[in-house]
């Protein structure tokens, strides 16, 4: 059976896969604070979550 002509040596593989350390973690800036007066949805999760008996 010939060669696979697509096949990497594991060195190769190992050396191109590998990404550097420095290079991996991502700087954020200080997180900003919400604007004064800003109110969220005191219960996000419930899109509308109250049903009737039948579950509309």
């Amino acid at each position: 059976m010939p060669d696979n002509r697509y096949r990497l040596p594991a060195d190769e593989f190992y050396a191109s896969a590998q990404v550097p350390l420095e290079e991996q973690v991502e700087v954020h800036s200080e997180p900003v604070p919400p604007p004064a007066g800003w109110r969220g949805d005191p219960v996000p999760w419930a899109d509308g979550g109250s049903g009737d008996a039948d579950g509309d």
